[in-house]
């Protein structure tokens, strides 16, 4: 066998060493065409053949084909963005009847249904029932695509146009049932949301028209209540993530002196989310220092009156008749009186003032400090408790800290000891591990260079030996006259047979150098 392959590889050389150039080229060209085509056929005769399974599919539908498919073993491809499903076409009615057995997917009334059931004797009655169907399963679907619903039901009421403009109509209205994903709680903005979705596919109905209840029972379109729910999530988030940052900030502040993952922080924030508005109104001088004002106006008044009393003028007569005239003469006397008004008024300073204390302020901050035993050299004394914790106060300088409770523990941690122990062992850092293996990788590589030139050189040097030894062979061989090649037992051929028969393997070497070389 091995024999008639040798003879058949020399023919071929034979072959391509009495062509041209140009026909090496089109002999080439064909025999790669030959195997393009040959592949081609090959691959399109044996690939295999797929064919829609599903479209127009939610993510979570498509979900949950995929996971069906796998269990059952068959293939499946997604085009359109994971819309569309294929499965190869000899499983094609197979993988339906799995899924239909599992209820997948669900069959919804879609607007194409609607439009195909709608026929000449169809009512206008019956239309508009038909396109509601559809509107609802298409909201339904729309809805349960959503994270942390697992299903939905829409159901409206849209009251019938009479016509009459005078006739007050009802408004519509719309009932949401869902199925929700119990590890996944739903935010009342996306209930929000799903109301107003709802209530946007419908002309005249408005989001609080629209009823959402869950699996259990609970009205979720309560905003009310949902609002208070709402608003305790978002401080309990507020807090933690205060929480968080406060023990990041002080365990990176302290692991500075104790090293990394030799302490651990737990803090405690009481915060204060209520809002307070204070109204100040403040009066002062205009002039700084100053106990009074700049006079604004001035009025003073000024009051005075003198009063005099006495009898009768001496020598004068009264007009009484039938009496005798009297002369009689009184003591003088005089009354003054004075009264004096000022009245001033001060310009003066009014500064009305309106403080907003905003939700979330810090109230007090409660530290707990677990240090580990094992790098504390004289132990947590009394002494260094204390400058921890006014460290630690110092820290949380923004928040009135409350408490602060520092112990030390050993901790348990192997990594740790195993890389202590290493050290003390004498053992290399890692950049001086990373060295090491660097340089063997050097070595290594140099030396496997150096072997394939030098099997290189080996190769070249008994090439050379082989080529000697071949031109002495034949200048040991008489003159080409004095041959015979018509006779079978030619001293040439024999001594060639010879030398093939004992180093075959060089002769086979130097014919591959002579076939390189033209």
């Amino acid at each position: 066998m091995g024999e008639t392959f040798e003879r058949i590889r020399n023919q071929l050389n034979e072959f391509w060493q009495g062509l041209d150039k140009s026909k090496k080229i089109k002999l080439g060209v064909a025999s790669l065409l030959l195997i393009v085509g040959i592949t081609g056929i090959i691959y399109f005769t044996t690939r295999t053949k797929y064919e829609v399974l599903y479209d127009n599919l939610t993510p979570k539908e498509a979900g949950e084909i995929t996971k069906k498919l796998d269990e059952q073993g068959i293939t499946w491809k997604q085009e359109n963005k994971g819309n569309t499903l294929l499965v190869p076409t000899e499983m094609r009615d197979k993988a339906k009847m799995d899924l239909a057995v599992e209820g997948l997917p669900k069959e919804r009334y879609s607007f194409d249904n609607a439009f195909s059931d709608i026929d000449w004797t169809t009512t206008e009655f019956d239309k508009k029932q038909k396109m509601k169907y559809a509107l609802e399963n298409s909201l339904a679907k729309d809805i349960s695509s959503m994270d942390g619903i697992e299903s939905a039901e829409v159901h409206m009421k849209v009251p019938e146009d009479s016509g009459y403009v005078i006739k007050e109509t009802d408004k519509p209205t719309a009932s949401v049932y869902l199925t929700l994903d119990k590890n996944t709680p739903i935010k009342v903005s996306k209930i929000k949301g799903i109301q107003h979705l709802v209530a946007n596919a419908v002309g005249g109905m408005e989001a609080q028209d629209v009823s959402i209840i869950d699996n259990k029972g609970k009205l979720l379109s309560d905003n009310k209540g949902n609002d208070e729910i709402d608003d305790l999530n978002n401080q309990l988030a507020i807090q933690q993530a205060m929480q968080e940052k406060l023990n990041t900030s002080i365990k990176e502040f302290l692991e500075k002196a104790f090293g990394p993952g030799n302490v651990d922080i737990r803090t405690s924030i009481k915060m204060n989310f209520d809002t307070e508005v204070t109204n100040v109104k403040e009066f002062k001088p205009p002039i700084e220092g100053s106990e009074e004002g700049i006079p604004r106006s001035k009025e003073e008044s000024e009051e005075s009156m003198d009063n005099v009393s006495g009898g009768q003028v001496p020598g004068t007569e009264t007009n009484a008749q039938d009496q005798a005239p009297e002369y009689v003469q009184t003591e003088t006397g005089s009354n003054k009186y004075n009264k004096n008004n000022s009245t001033i008024n001060y310009e003066i300073n009014e500064t009305n003032k309106q403080v907003k204390r905003g939700p979330g302020e810090i109230e007090s901050v409660s530290v707990a400090v677990l240090i580990n035993e094992d790098v504390i050299g004289e132990g947590l004394t009394d002494e260094k408790k204390k400058e921890i914790t006014n460290l630690v106060s110092n820290a949380t300088a923004g928040a009135r800290t409350e408490q602060v409770e520092v112990s030390a523990i050993s901790f348990n941690n192997g990594q740790a000891k195993s890389e202590e122990s290493t050290e003390s062992d004498g053992g290399l850092p890692l950049w001086a591990w990373m060295l090491v293996g660097a340089l063997a990788l050097a070595g290594v590589s140099g030396a496997v260079i150096y072997r394939r030139k030098k099997l290189q050189e080996a190769e070249e040097l008994e090439q050379e030996e082989l080529e000697n030894i071949m031109e002495d062979t034949i200048s040991e061989i008489p003159e080409m006259e004095e041959i015979d090649f018509g006779s079978e037992k030619s001293q040439m051929k024999e001594q060639i047979s010879k030398f093939i028969d004992k180093k075959p393997e060089m002769v086979a070497q130097l014919l591959r150098t002579w076939l390189n070389e033209e």
